[in-house]
């Protein structure tokens, strides 16, 4: 991929498989707060439950399911991550945590895994989101799952790479839209 002419030597790992954890932690961190909207926080502890809402579960529910990008051969140069999910109607401490979570739950028996996914800046837009989108879904494939979806905003300039990746099957409630992947 292009990824690779760029940056060559990427690799996915998943979260179990790294020696150092809290360091891939940390990385996804920063990845996380370098790509979210929010940026301002009353407290530290506000931005730790932010972080928590959005990330905490997959990391200690589902890290088998978390991907991480890493850079060359030092398992520390994390580039980019996915958090997920295979069973989105099963998640209720998940469904609990993030905020309209259950908007398209009559859609999760065909869709049962979701994802969310960040890259660091300066590694975007070189193939590097759909590398780790792509070895999800192998993921879920081999465990035999219907459909994997994710769900943006109508408007957000990640629809377009989305859909180019294989969600096509789309379905707006608000200003939320659901994207599915058939397997």
């Amino acid at each position: 991929m292009g990824s690779d002419s760029i940056h060559p030597a990427i690799r996915l790992e998943r979260l179990t498989a790294l020696p150092d954890r809290r360091a891939a932690l940390a990385a996804l961190e920063e990845i996380f707060f370098a790509s979210t909207t929010r940026t301002e926080f009353a407290s530290d502890a506000e931005r730790a439950a932010f972080l928590d809402t959005w990330t905490g579960w997959f990391v200690t529910q589902a890290p088998d399911d978390v991907w991480m990008a890493l850079a060359g051969d030092d398992d520390r140069r994390i580039v980019g991550y996915l958090t997920g999910c295979k069973d989105s109607a099963g998640a209720v401490d998940l469904a609990r945590r993030i905020p309209k979570y259950d908007v398209f739950a009559d859609h999760f028996a065909a869709y049962p895994a979701h994802f969310h996914i960040n890259v660091r800046p300066g590694w975007r837009d070189h193939g590097l989101g759909r590398r780790l989108i792509d070895r999800f879904v192998e993921d879920c494939a081999a465990d035999r799952l219907p459909g994997v979806h994710l769900v943006t905003a109508v408007f957000a300039r990640n629809v377009d790479f989305y859909q180019r990746a294989g969600f096509t099957n789309a379905c707006q409630r608000g200003p939320l839209l659901f994207l599915g992947r058939c397997l």
